[in-house]
């Protein structure tokens, strides 16, 4: 594992990049929803007849 972590070293010199430590942030929180608020159910689309394709029919040779 040493040997990999050596190999990463030089491999981020090489390339100019900073070997420092990263820097850590905080994760915003995520925005509560209220439960009285609950998304509409998804509606689907009606299909029609009209919107349909009539079935191709294969030519005779």
């Amino acid at each position: 594992m040493a040997v990999l972590q050596e190999s990463v070293r030089k491999a981020q010199a090489a390339r100019g990049e900073d070997t420092g430590d990263a820097e850590v942030h905080e994760m915003p929180t995520a925005k509560k929803k209220t439960a009285g608020k609950a998304a509409p159910a998804k509606k689907t689309a009606k299909k029609s007849a009209a919107a349909k394709k009539p079935a191709r029919r294969q030519r005779g040779a």
